[in-house]
């Protein structure tokens, strides 16, 4: 009689629960490496757009220079202010805002001088 009631107890094996656990944290790593990757692109995205507003920040105030931004204090983001003339009083003014990782972004505007032009 108590070898029946052995045999009749329900639940689950030794087996069963590790390959159920073994499922979990594949499951759970293959969650925290997406979620890494999501980061490092909203990361890159943030960068991307932070620096197409400085490129712009430069052209407007230009000839000025922008000198007390934070990223460009730390050294390790770095604004280039390149002219070209492009004859008739104008000049092709380029911001040149450059990334870690070797991305960068470029914004370029013209500027001419009206008096040269009446």
């Amino acid at each position: 009689m108590h070898s029946l009631n052995i045999l009749r107890q329900g639940g689950f094996s030794l087996l069963e629960v590790l390959i159920s656990m073994l499922l979990f944290s594949i499951t759970i790593m293959g969650l925290l490496s997406y979620q890494q990757v999501l980061l490092a692109q909203f990361n890159l995205y943030t960068d991307s757009q932070y620096a197409w507003r400085l490129a712009a920040q430069a052209l407007d105030i230009y000839p000025d220079l922008i000198e007390q931004e934070p990223k460009l204090k730390s050294g390790q983001w770095h604004l280039n202010i390149l002219t070209a003339p492009m004859g008739n009083g104008c000049q092709k003014i380029t911001a040149q805002v450059m990334m870690p990782g070797k991305q960068s972004v470029e914004l370029e505007k013209w500027q001419c001088d009206e008096s040269v032009n009446q």
